[in-house]
């Protein structure tokens, strides 16, 4: 039997998952300090920028009669002197000015949100540049496993049931998120069965169908909550083959579990329904490569090669920064 992926390159597959894991916790209390530290700096005075024209010119023509005043009347000198120490009037020009240094581009201090503009891009709030999250998938699979023989028909299953789950990070980026992440999934059993009038019934099954993948995803977010993304992944992927049969047909018996190669590609659009939770809705097409697996035939072995791929139709849940509070 022809193994690329073995159960030892599931094993490495799992340690990825459980870093990704351990990096998220670490990023849990890193994330809380830079809140804070991020938030001490959005309170801290910005640096000074180009008054306003018309406030420029008020102080200019302020200054001009400050610098006259020993040339003015003894009206007009204590007239500008009483303008100058109104309350009032200093805290409107403190104001007008303040809002000059402004460079703000939230309206509330406390905007942390995924985007404080509508282009979808980090600009500036609390986040940090990268953030992990955890998933949960289901959906249906339209799933195919053909062999290399023109005369055995391939075993196709039209509502197919997968899920799985997600561990992975998001790394921010303009006009979206580059996601990499540890995904494994598990896939409803597919089969047929070939008769033959008085010589019985043969059939071939494709169960326990599994895959562990690193994907990697590319975000484009044009709206501040709705977005689409593409990309894909490899990793390992296997099933348990087996064929049995009733009548003539007894004869035939197998059950062999095969590994091999895996890989998947699509896309799909995503919402956010708050800052830290995420939906998607996206199609895959997923393939396993040919691998061979045996059976006998009259206690004799013998070997056969198939084809699993299939196109899935996912819905996805993703939660941003899962150790953090809710509240």
């Amino acid at each position: 039997m022809r193994h690329i992926f073995s159960t030892r390159t599931f094993s490495r597959l799992s340690l990825v998952a459980a870093s990704l894991l351990a990096a998220a916790a670490a990023q849990a209390d890193w994330h809380e300090s830079y809140r804070a530290e991020s938030g001490a700096e959005q309170h801290a005075a910005p640096a000074p920028t180009a008054l306003d024209p018309t406030i420029a010119a008020a102080l200019d023509e302020n200054l001009e009669l400050l610098g006259r005043g020993d040339r003015q009347e003894p009206s007009l000198v204590a007239e500008t002197e009483a303008k100058a120490a109104s309350p009032v009037l200093l805290a409107s020009f403190l104001e007008s000015v303040a809002s000059t240094f402004n460079t703000s581009s939230c309206d509330s201090v406390g905007c942390d949100s995924v985007s404080c503009s509508s282009t979808g891009r980090r600009s500036g709030g609390l986040l940090p540049p990268w953030r992990p999250y955890v998933g949960g998938i289901i959906g249906a699979t339209f799933a195919t496993l053909d062999d290399d023989n023109p005369q055995t028909p391939a075993i196709s299953n039209e509502s197919v049931f997968t899920a799985g789950g997600t561990i992975g990070v998001a790394f921010d980026r303009p006009m979206g998120a580059l996601r990499v992440e540890f995904e494994g999934r598990g896939r409803d059993q597919i089969s047929t069965t070939d008769s033959e009038p008085g010589l019985g019934s043969l059939t071939r099954r494709a169960t326990d169908i599994w895959s562990a993948t690193i994907n990697v995803w590319r975000d484009y977010q044009p709206y501040e909550s709705l977005g689409f993304y593409a990309g894909g992944g490899i990793g390992s992927g296997g099933y348990r083959s087996t064929i049995s049969g009733t009548g003539l047909a007894s004869v035939y018996t197998g059950n062999d579990p095969v590994t091999n190669f895996a890989w998947q590609a699509g896309g799909g659009v995503f919402y956010n329904l708050t800052k830290r939770a995420t939906i998607d809705l996206g199609y895959r097409f997923f393939a396993i490569d040919e691998s061979t697996a045996v059976a006998e035939v009259f206690q004799q072995p013998f070997t056969y090669r198939e084809r699993y791929s299939a196109s899935e139709l996912l819905l996805t849940l993703r939660i941003y920064e899962p150790f953090q509070r809710w509240w």
